[in-house]
């Protein structure tokens, strides 16, 4: 399933990102996914809780895209 539509990226990319190191919106970003729209942050959130519910990946606290999000 494409979860970006911007970027035309598709769940199993945005997996893959995750197992790689990917513990945030910010760090998604980083490997090309998401960040023009915005239509997908939802998405990506979820799946980044989903794996950390998961135990896959300890979610980032410290970057830019956490305080932007905690101020939506």
């Amino acid at each position: 399933m494409i979860v970006c539509l911007c970027r035309g990226v598709s769940d199993r990319q945005v997996n893959e990102a995750i197992d790689n190191g990917a513990t945030c919106l910010g760090r998604l970003e980083q490997c090309g996914i998401g960040g023009d729209c915005g239509g997908c942050e939802r998405t990506l959130e979820k799946m980044l809780d989903k794996a950390e519910d998961a135990g896959r990946i300890t979610r980032c606290t410290t970057c830019a895209c956490v305080a932007s999000l905690a101020s939506a």
